[in-house]
């Protein structure tokens, strides 16, 4: 089973991954919100409940892909230890 930090350090050597996840689940959560707003004229529980669980799926889709951002724009200093390591 693979260490926290192995997959945090993985996450950060992949940005254009982390980039598509980070879009495709902001704009989940941009249409859910949209059609929030747009159903809500409606008053459908349904609707409703069924949107507002898109919406959470997608941000929680979309978090780890901006962390693997963070982490690809902070590696230098958070590796900084393993990458002087490999070097000497």
């Amino acid at each position: 089973m693979p260490k926290l930090k192995d997959k945090l350090e993985q996450m950060a050597n992949t940005p254009k991954a982390q980039f598509k996840q980070l879009a495709v689940g902001t704009l989940g959560a941009i249409g859910s919100m949209g059609l929030l707003w747009v159903s809500s004229q409606y008053e459908s529980e349904l609707i409703f409940y069924s949107l507002t669980i898109c919406l959470v799926v997608c941000v929680a889709y979309a978090l780890p892909g901006y962390l693997g951002i963070w982490l690809w724009r902070m590696r230098d200093t958070l590796f900084r230890q393993k990458n002087l390591a490999e070097k000497e």
